[in-house]
């Protein structure tokens, strides 16, 4: 290889070249090096996305001159950088015309001490690449800077772009020399950081956990070949694994050569040693790739403050924290810098919105186990109540104001926004087992009903006993299972409320808790009348009922007015006043939420004595005062009451837009549940209006959505409504089809009553349908049925 430079008006001092202009005469082929890439790897896979991305910021043809074309793959450690720019460079060599010139990879070893290479040390190599004797490289890095742009510029006048990979770099000034001039090449970038080179940046997350476990198949088979199916034959362990993993490529690759490495060990073995958290990063090593090797380099480079900040953050219990939250749980109340300064350095990751902060989960782990090596220094203890009592305080600041609300206000808007954001943080919280978890759980209880946030509120009450029981506290312990059954109480889950109800009124009674042994009582009676048991219902509720007179509590009014929901059922005239009565103490003491719920409750009360036109209207007025304040959840239920109440008045079209609305609020909040029953009730709307297949449609939609969510028994119901529609019609075999689906369905959800109502209805239209001897199999099985029921 020959190569000459010719320097114009400049001076040569032994080895430095300093010069206004550098001509480079090339040498006439590429030598090897500028086509050397290192091994990449053949099992790649979940990051079609990520390289059709970085290959058009690599494509000369979509070249912009505002932006040069350099792109920077950043990401934590161990999520797949390298490989990935190794991918896309491997490829854009292979496209006609884009670097004939070959492609420059360079490893700087930004985050190891002991192999970190300084930008002067990187351009000797490069130069070296280019083809420059290492005689005539200069010491000083501007000229090594100089020599090596304008080596990558005469190729590119020639013709002969070359791309440029640099590895694992730490900071922009370690970076900046090594790249080309804006006009005359490519480079990518890869870091833990953020750099601020020009670099349009990729930021590249952990797999997807499909794509980690075929990432475990693809190396097993390549290790093992085809006869290696321990992942198609261990699909949940194998999901296990990945999880345990926290989807990071370079752990699951670890784990997969483990398993390589013994072709006989099962995939649940592995997950079984993963498992322990406080060992999980030690077993991820294999000779001399280990993740807590990759994490350390990282850590090392962090000042004093911010590897204190990191040992911290694992401390707080949810999967991420504001900014606001780790000034409490750190002391700093300049931590948005320090945050900031992570973030670059990928040990901690931007949350869905700005102020807020996650770990991955193994760094979590290794954080974790720093903060434990230093935890007196920390003060661990200490940050870790810091932060929970913030959390209690600001919850129970925000549940107040709930509690408080007569409108939509300023105030409402901020304490909901913030108890949404911190949800999960919350509830973690109280599952850490500390004291102040426990005041935590009670202090979310507006919250949770608002937003209907059940399976939280089952599971901190839950979190909240077990620590209550622990500590012997039997008025509280109390107080928490009468909140438990009135929570089971809302998910429809009677029997066990009933259950709980019981041992709630006893440890209340016994622990003087008055207040507890009306909440007990009060769900229990709720209970009794959803399962049918109107009378104990009321009997049962008028004992709530003394207890809150005689505690002189203004809500007697309208636990009275809730009690009535029940005395409809025996006599709804009776219960008519009642409501009337709750409505107007509700009233009169401006409790605009609970003048919602009580016009609800006397809308139904007229609509089921026959006065449709008031009870519409009760029901009008309760959507309006659930809107005011953004309760989505009652507004539905309102509106859906006063469709029913329309249908009863033969207002079929207004109806029909009633229950529409309906359904769109359901949409909106996610309640499936409440969404099929808005479905099935929009359906008896167009039944009845005689628009017969608009009806048949939403019927079978609804019966999907129970069926979905769990509840056979009404689906059930309603696929009987699109039945009862085909029979109108006249279309008989239609409406026998659905018939014997509800039947399916009431014997899947093992409701007989319900099961012996459809018997009887399939029996009849197969009379009708001239269908006798099916008929008389059916009629069989309702008088075998009946029978079983009479005797119980």
């Amino acid at each position: 290889m020959t190569t000459s430079n010719k320097i114009d008006d400049g001076i040569f001092f032994n080895a430095v070249i300093q010069g206004h202009t550098i001509t480079v005469q090339l040498p006439p082929s590429i030598t090897p090096a500028l086509s050397g890439l290192p091994l990449r790897s053949r099992t790649y896979v979940g990051r079609s996305g990520e390289l059709s991305s970085l290959l058009d910021q690599l494509d000369p043809s979509t070249s912009q001159q505002e932006t040069a074309r350099f792109a920077a793959v950043v990401g934590m450690a161990g999520v797949g950088k390298t490989e990935l720019a190794l991918q896309a460079a491997a490829e854009a060599e292979k496209r006609v015309g884009w670097f004939p010139g070959g492609i420059l990879f360079i490893n700087l070893f930004g985050y190891d001490n002991e192999r970190y290479l300084s930008p002067e040390q990187a351009l000797g190599s490069l130069l070296i690449a280019l083809g420059i004797p290492g005689e005539q490289i200069p010491s000083d890095l501007p000229d090594r800077t100089r020599l090596y742009r304008s080596i990558l510029s005469a190729y590119a006048s020639r013709g002969k772009h070359i791309l440029v990979v640099i590895d694992n770099a730490s900071s922009d000034g370690q970076v900046e020399p090594l790249l080309p001039s804006h006009d005359d090449g490519t480079a990518i970038v890869t870091s833990r950081h953020s750099l601020a080179v020009g670099a349009r940046i990729l930021d590249l997350e952990v797999l997807e956990p499909s794509a980690s476990v075929e990432l475990v198949r693809r190396v097993l088979f390549q290790a093992r070949g085809e006869n290696d199916s321990r992942v198609a034959h261990e699909q949940d362990q194998a999901h296990a694994l990945v999880e345990l993993c926290g989807n990071l490529p370079l752990a699951l690759q670890i784990c997969a050569a483990l398993l390589a490495d013994s072709p006989s060990r099962p995939i649940s073995s592995l997950v079984q040693a993963l498992f322990a958290a406080h060992a999980r990063l030690d077993r991820l090593k294999r000779e001399d790739r280990a993740v807590r090797a990759v994490f350390e380099l990282s850590y090392l480079q962090l000042s004093e403050d911010q590897a204190r900040i990191f040992r911290l953050l694992p401390l707080n219990p949810g999967p991420d924290i504001s900014s606001r939250a780790a000034a409490h749980l750190t002391g700093d109340t300049n931590i948005e810098v320090a945050l900031e300064d992570l973030a670059r350095a990928h040990l901690i990751e931007p949350g869905a919105t700005w102020g807020r902060w996650r770990l991955h989960d193994l760094l979590r782990l290794y954080a974790d186990e720093k903060g434990r090596e230093l935890a007196e220094l920390d003060k661990r203890e200490f940050s870790l109540e810091r932060v929970l009592f913030f959390y209690l305080a600001t919850t129970t600041s925000a549940n107040l104001i709930l509690k408080e609300r007569n409108g939509h206000g300023e105030d409402e808007v901020e304490a909901l926004e913030w108890l949404e954001e911190e949800r999960s943080n919350l509830v973690a919280a109280v599952q850490t087992g500390h004291d102040i978890g426990v005041d935590l759980a009670f202090a979310l209880d507006e919250f949770f009903h608002l937003r209907r946030y059940f399976d939280d509120w089952i599971t901190v009450l839950n979190s909240a006993l077990k620590a209550l029981r622990m500590q012997g506290d039997l008025y509280r312990e109390g107080w928490a299972l009468s909140a438990l059954a009135q929570v089971l109480y809302h998910v429809r889950r009677f029997d066990e409320a009933l259950e709980i109800g019981e041992a709630a009124l006893d440890a209340c009674q016994r622990s003087g808790h008055r207040y507890g042994e009306e909440v007990a009582l009060n769900a229990s009676s709720q209970s009794l009348y959803h399962l049918g048991r109107y009378r104990e219902s009321v009997e049962v509720g008028l004992k709530a009922v003394e207890i809150l007179r005689e505690l002189g509590d203004p809500q007697a009014a309208k636990a009275l007015g809730g009690l009535a929901l029940a005395l409809q059922e025996i006599d709804v005239q009776e219960a008519i006043p009642l409501h009337r009565y709750a409505v107007s103490d509700c009233q009169a003491r401006e409790d605009r939420h609970g003048e919602a719920a009580m016009r609800n409750l006397l809308g139904m009360a007229l609509r089921k004595s026959g006065e449709f036109t008031e009870a519409a209207q009760e029901h009008r007025a309760a959507a309006t005062l659930y809107q005011e304040f953004g309760d989505h959840h009652g507004e539905a239920a309102a509106l859906g009451s006063y469709g029913l109440a329309l249908q009863g008045a033969g207002r079929y079209a207004e109806a029909i837009e009633a229950h529409w609305q309906d359904v769109r609020l359901c949409e909106e909040t996610g309640d499936r549940h409440a969404l099929a029953e808005a479905l099935d009730n929009l359906a008896l709307a167009h039944r009845r209006a005689g628009q017969l297949d608009d009806a048949v449609a939403i019927y079978r939609q609804a019966s999907e959505i129970f069926h979905e969510v769990g509840d056979p028994s009404m689906g059930g119901l309603a696929i009987g409504g699109s039945g009862r529609t085909f029979e109108e019609a006249g279309r008989f075999d239609e409406a026998i089809q659905a018939y014997r689906e509800a039947v399916q369905s009431f014997r899947n959800a093992n409701d007989r009553e319900s099961l012996l109502m459809a018997l009887e209805t399939l029996g009849i239209t197969l009379l009708k349908a001239g269908l006798n001897e099916e008929s008389d199999k059916v009629r069989e099985e309702f008088m075998t049925l009946a029978s079983a029921l009479d005797a119980r």
